[in-house]
Parts: C-alpha cells; structure tokens; sequence
C-alpha cells in the first residue's frame, strides 16, 4: 500500500496533483517540492534571460542552473514580456475555480500566474520552496534528497556542510516539473562554424523576451519552428518593428496565433554557411545577410535527478525526444509509484493535471487496477511503431487530448466512493476547444483594430 507521495513542482500541474491526492484521501504524507521561492512554475516570469546556451543543444542529461540575483536565485523560462495563452482561460480553470469574468478570453501571463498563486494558497502547508530535487533512486522505496536554493549551496548545485541534504523515503514519486527547461538546439550542418564566427546570433526561443531585443540586429532575422512560440516571436516582430522576418518551417502549425504579411516563411533548412552569412533551404532556396537565428524548436525531456534510473537498463530518457516506459503517457510500468503530470503537448495541461491527479491517487489507493506488465508493454511498443521515437510520441492532439480525458474519467468514476470526480467537459468548452484557432486569430485582429481584448462574452458569437 502506497502511504507516502513526493510531488516534485509547484507549478499548476503540481499543485493540481497534490490536491487531488489530499482529497482521496487516506495518504499520511504527501508533500510537494518546489526550487522557487513561490507557486507558479513556468508563468514566474523574470526579465532575465537564459543566455548560456549550448550550440548544439542535444543533451538530455545537461542541467539548466539558475542565475544568482542580488535577491536570490532564478530560473530563467520560456516565458516572455507579452505572452498571452493561446488557450481560451474557460478551458484552463480547475474545478469549482473560477477566473475573474472581466477575463481577457486569451489573458496575459500575470493574469494566469495570480490565478494559480490563489490555486494554491490553501496547498502552501503541503510545500517546501526553495529546494531543488537532486536525486531520486529506486531501493524498496523511493529515495529523494533535495538541497535547500542558498547560497552555501551555490543554488541548490553543490553539496554543503552548513546546509546539509536532506535524504527522505517515499512510496511514490509524482513528477510535475513540465517540459520547457532544457532547449533543444539541433545540430545543423554549419552551426558550430557559424556560432564561433558570430557569437551571440543564435538564440532559442526561451531567451527572447520583446521584439525590443531584435529591433536593433542589422540584417535578417530567420526564426527556426513554427509551433507556438516561434509563431508569437514573428508575430510580435513584425507588428513592432513593421520589418520582414523569416520563418522555416517543415509543416503547417498546429497552433493558433497571429498572422503578418511581413512575416515570410521559408521551407526546411539546409545548412548554414557562416562564410556569407547565408542559410540555405530546401527548393534551392537561400537567405543573405542573416543578423539573427533563434530557434523555436521546443525543448528536451530532461529529468537530471534521475541519474542512476537514466543509466540502467531501463531509463527513463534517452535522447530526450520521449520519456520511456509509460502507460497512458503517464504511470511509469517500468519503476511503480513513479508517474509524469501532463507531459504531453497540445493539450489542456492544467485540466490534464486535475484529472490524472485524481486517477493517480485511485490507483495508489488500489481503486484502479490497471492492466497486466506485458499488455502495457504491448500498447506502448504498438505506439512506438505508429509514432517513432519522435517528440510527437506523447502528442494529443484535438480530439485526441478529449478522448484521452474520458480514458481516465472511466476509470476514476467506475472506482468513485465518495470522492469528487474532477470537471466534466461542458458544451461550451467543447466548442471553445474546437475553435481554439479562430477565436485567437478573431481576437487579435479585435485588437490590432481597437486595442482592447476581448472578453469570453463578447466572443461567443463566433462559436
């Protein structure tokens, strides 16, 4: 029987977890660990920028380290001076939680991260903040040591006599630490050459901050992705500086996001030749005078502190496109009590979160039974030959990410006692999450026209 749980992360997707293991209730220590000194995660903007990169950025076992402040430590992410979701926020709330109504339908980032501050207030017992998970090793427990974030500590990085380690068992291991830590970087013929001639033009999407930046780089800007960010980086860019951009992509976007004549979209690169400042594409296509690189090309699965797991038979990453091992993207088969919090991308993280929370705890408390070694196994393998070993091995796309909700909400209410069951999609979100893209594309042109956001209210007429 599982009576301890370690929740690694104090963003929402942790917070979410340990609530819903508080509220099944019947554990007798569940506590949370977070390295910053408040809730938030990702959404604790800060203006510095994380600028030692690594040109190639390959390495899934490398450690990202904090900045030393004159008040404290911090960790640099992918957050930026004028991120708005690209998720409408009925769609982001928790159960029985509301955003405020005067709510933008898209908000700004301070908007998400008071919400999951008040989201939490009641969970601030359950936390210990500023300590860094170090290690976690599989015995007949689970063996956590986390350093506390101080100096004597060199920000939770070095071993310290002053401030020893703390070494703690638990039965299980909930891992929320999100996937926008370690940039991905991929090593492209001529980039090596071209970051030694240029130093400081190449960039990843996690460093920029405002279009402010870039306005001053003499020549071209070639954006590399066209997800999310590398959409919003063009976007802003363009609308700033009212300049060109260029943007590589091999397909289509799957995100929504705001559109610009000026934003020009290459196809795939080819290489990079530092000798004429030129990248060259596929179709025979070239750009001169290039002033600027950034990629958006997402981010690794790193998970350092599970050093030892990740050099056994049976790691948990490898070249940190997947993590392995897991049953519905999420319970670790591999190494029980161990599970990830909403690791897959495109969907709904915080609703994710609030329902595998719920399902995770059931499962602990044998409520769920889940299906034998060599079945999962066999799903997982079966994935694998549909996918690859790709980063789009734990994508849910719209429907996908809907269907896979209902998977865990067929287990959570066939095991339900007297438990809350986590929030019903409604008709309103299913159609707010089917027009996810147009709502977006509506309201930023509402802005561009008016400078005002608008509202969930104002925008129903176009669902």
């Amino acid at each position: 029987m599982y009576k301890s749980v370690c929740v690694i992360g104090g963003g929402a997707c942790g917070l979410a977890t340990v609530r819903g293991f508080l509220e099944e209730g019947g554990f007798e220590k569940v506590v949370g660990f977070e390295q910053r000194p408040s809730f938030g995660g990702i959404w604790n903007y800060h203006e510095l920028a994380d600028q030692n990169l690594s040109i190639p950025s390959v390495d899934p076992l490398a450690v990202v380290n904090p900045i030393k402040t004159e008040t404290g430590y911090v960790w640099p992410n992918a957050v930026y001076d004028a991120l708005e979701t690209n998720t409408p926020y009925p769609l982001m709330e928790f159960r029985d939680f509301k955003f405020p109504e005067s709510t933008p339908l898209f908000p700004h980032r301070s908007v998400v991260l008071d919400y999951i501050s008040r989201y939490g207030e009641d969970l601030r017992q359950y936390y210990r903040f500023n300590t860094r998970i170090v290690e976690v090793r599989r015995r007949h427990k689970w063996i956590v040591r986390s350093r506390t974030v101080c100096d004597a500590t060199a920000g939770g990085f070095k071993e310290s006599a002053s401030v020893p380690d703390t070494v703690e068992e638990y039965d299980a291991v909930m891992v929320a630490t999100g996937v926008y830590d370690l940039p991905f970087i991929p090593e492209l013929k001529g980039l090596r050459q071209w970051h030694k001639k240029y130093p400081n033009t190449i960039l990843h999407s996690k460093t920029f901050r405002s279009p402010r930046e870039l306005a001053g780089v003499e020549g071209n800007i070639l954006v590399i992705g066209n997800s999310a960010s590398g959409n919003d980086i063009c976007y802003q860019f363009a609308r700033y500086t009212g300049r060109n951009i260029y943007k590589s992509a091999r397909s289509a976007s799957r995100v929504p996001g705001g559109t610009s004549d000026l934003v020009i979209e290459m196809p795939d690169i080819s290489h990079l030749d530092p000798n004429t400042a030129s990248v060259f594409f596929a179709e025979s296509k070239r750009l001169e005078n290039v002033g600027c690189i950034i990629f958006a090309t997402g981010f690794l699965r790193s998970l350092p502190f599970f050093a030892e797991i990740n050099r056994s038979e049976k790691p948990l990453i490898s070249d940190g496109s997947r993590i392995h091992g897991l049953y519905r993207h999420c319970w670790s088969y591999e190494h029980p009590g161990l599970a990830f919090i909403a690791i897959s991308r495109y969907v709904l993280p915080f609703h994710v979160a609030e329902i595998q929370g719920i399902w995770l705890a059931k499962i602990l408390r044998n409520k769920i039974f889940l299906p034998s070694f060599a079945a999962i196994a066999s799903q997982e393998r079966h994935l694998l030959s549909l996918r690859g070993n790709l980063p789009c091995f734990h994508d849910l796309l719209y429907p996908d990410d809907i269907e896979y909700m209902d998977l865990l909400m067929k287990d959570i209410r066939m095991a339900s006692d007297s438990g809350r069951l986590p929030k019903e999609w409604t008709e309103l979100e299913i159609a707010l999450r089917k027009n996810t893209k147009l709502l977006k594309a509506k309201c930023l042109q509402h802005f561009e026209r008016t400078g005002k956001r608008l509202t969930l209210h104002e925008a129903l007429s176009w669902i």
